[in-house]
């Protein structure tokens, strides 16, 4: 059986949108552990006061300004990741 997972942490973004910035993926099949650390989508001074505040607490180490991959390839990266599960399974309310 093909097993894929798939694991993130996120900072809350303007509007509060959830902003990806590390994501890991783990595939059985080949045994391989896969890790990204997303650019940021948009600079750190349009969101807004409030949204600052609730990063504060929740920011698992992740730096708004880390990152190597272009957000905009957030959905490319999880689409090939993720094209031979069969079932995917989220934990949590937000992801």
């Amino acid at each position: 059986m093909y097993l894929l997972v798939i694991a993130f942490n996120y900072l809350e973004g303007k509007d509060c949108d959830l902003v990806v910035k590390t994501l890991a993926a783990f595939d059985s099949h080949s045994n391989r552990v896969s890790s990204y650390v997303f650019k940021l989508p948009y600079s750190w001074e349009e969101s807004s006061l409030f949204t600052v505040g609730l990063n504060e607490p929740i920011d698992h180490g992740c730096n708004w300004n880390d990152g190597y991959v272009p957000y905009s390839d957030l959905k490319n990266v999880v689409n090939c990741a993720a094209s031979y599960a069969a079932v995917i399974y989220c934990f949590g309310p937000l992801k």
